[in-house]
């Protein structure tokens, strides 16, 4: 064999598992049914929450430098508060912040309102999870900055949670359940979320 040859061959045993990962990887697997370690549904491309058109109490535009500095786990609420909105916003937002303990203060909690609330959720609020940042916003608004999140068949945020970075970007969701057994998994997949991603932050 010449040194030519052999040169090539080399060359070709260097570069042939890459080609053959490339080729593996590019036809015969989807990244996106690999196991993941997050355990809510991750969103990509991130969703700004300026693209929601949220308001603040006093009427201005509720965007990125409102999250500036601290995490936030935002639920998207109704007129009324069913027993999965309670749960959610209890056990899955209330419950989840004081398990982070040391790391409580670096997270906030808001509920975004596409409706006035009846007076029962007005007392819900004020008396269960007192302490909630609020923010007003239109359901269609919200339907079609969110949409790439759901199937078309289901575009509906209303009832979901959301984490959102400190610079405005809304990348993990979660739902809420009636059953208090699926709650509490769900409490405890955010939490896990949530830890790990304050672990990986300086924020």
């Amino acid at each position: 064999m010449s040194p030519r040859s052999k040169s090539t061959l080399t060359l070709l045993a260097i570069i042939s598992p890459f080609v053959l990962f490339f080729i593996v990887g590019r036809y015969f697997f989807n990244p996106w049914e690999l196991p993941r370690v997050n355990k809510g549904q991750l969103i990509i491309p991130h969703i700004p929450i300026a693209d929601l058109g949220l308001k603040e109490p006093g009427g201005g535009a509720y965007n990125a430098e409102d999250t500036d500095g601290m995490w936030t786990l935002l639920y998207v609420a109704g007129e009324q508060c069913d027993k999965a909105c309670k749960n959610g916003l209890y056990y899955q937002m209330r419950q989840v912040r004081l398990t982070l303990n040391e790391n409580a203060h670096r997270l906030r909690r808001l509920v975004i309102l596409t409706g006035t609330p009846d007076a029962d959720f007005k007392q819900f609020l004020n008396e269960n999870v007192a302490g909630m940042e609020q923010a007003t916003g239109e359901l269609d608004s919200l339907r079609d900055a969110l949409e790439p999140v759901y199937p078309a068949q289901a575009s509906a945020p209303l009832g979901d949670i959301f984490v959102v970075s400190p610079d405005g970007q809304i990348f993990l969701r979660y739902p809420t359940h009636e059953s208090m057994d699926a709650t509490l998994v769900e409490a405890e997949n955010i939490r896990l979320d949530l830890e790990r991603t304050l672990k990986g932050s300086l924020i």
